[in-house]
């Protein structure tokens, strides 16, 4: 298949995320194969997770906010709740509270209220979710950044605490995904992140060090994939044990 036509078919989150999209790592593989391999490839839904894809969504592609489901209750242990993700078959977390939707669109008014910030977002001349593929380390790899500038790829974060993101992006390998995104798309990675309580909001750019620490930790990964996730792999996942010096 042409690269045209694989970009076209991960232009939609159905085929991304979806069968299509598995044969390709990504950004997010690397913090499962390096902490967690056991648990790479499956997803696990939690209230973090969907209220990012709320926020981004609210921002970047409104159109598509009708995909979600939204209830006008206090709590999930409610009959009502419990009731409709039954019937309808779905994850707790595949459904928001009204509440909670309410709070996402003060972090998108916050940021779009600063002038800045929004001149940064919507310029005319961005594109938003932008997928793109290369090969890394004889690994094919995609992405889809959120926002593809002039000058520089953007990614929209939340935080529990704005003031501690450095140590999020450890913890949650940004750095990686920063080395991923500069070498898809040719540009340098800039971080906007809202903090989800204070409503402060910071620029994040990337130092050198920093995408050099994500270009090892994508190094590492393709490592752990190449031994247990393809088929020239020797290594037994049912053997693996974690390592880590205290």
């Amino acid at each position: 298949m042409e690269k045209k036509e694989v970009l076209r078919r991960l232009q939609s989150d159905e085929d991304y995320y979806g069968k299509f999209g598995k044969k390709y790592l990504s950004a997010s593989s690397v913090r499962s194969l390096l902490y967690s391999p056991t648990r790479f490839g499956k997803m696990d839904k939690s209230l973090p997770l969907i209220q990012g894809g709320y926020f981004h969504t609210l921002m970047l592609e409104p159109e598509k906010l009708e995909t979600y489901h939204v209830l006008d209750v206090k709590t999930r242990n409610n009959k009502e709740f419990k009731g409709y993700t039954a019937e309808n078959n779905l994850h707790q977390y595949d459904v928001l509270l009204s509440h909670e939707v309410e709070t996402i669109h003060k972090w998108a008014d916050k940021i779009k209220s600063n002038l800045e910030l929004h001149e940064m977002i919507y310029d005319s001349r961005n594109r938003f979710e932008v997928p793109n593929i290369t090969n890394i380390g004889g690994v094919e790899w995609k992405g889809k950044c959120d926002i593809l500038g002039e000058d520089y790829v953007y990614d929209l974060k939340t935080s529990s605490n704005v003031h501690k993101f450095r140590w999020s992006c450890k913890e949650y390998c940004y750095d990686a995904q920063a080395y991923v995104y500069q070498t898809l798309f040719n540009k340098p990675m800039r971080f906007i992140v809202i903090d989800k309580s204070s409503l402060e909001v910071k620029i994040a750019d990337c130092s050198e060090e920093f995408i050099e620490s994500g270009r090892e930790k994508v190094e590492n990964a393709i490592k752990v994939y190449k031994k247990f996730f393809t088929d020239k792999g020797e290594g037994d996942l049912d053997s693996f044990i974690y390592r880590e010096s205290l």
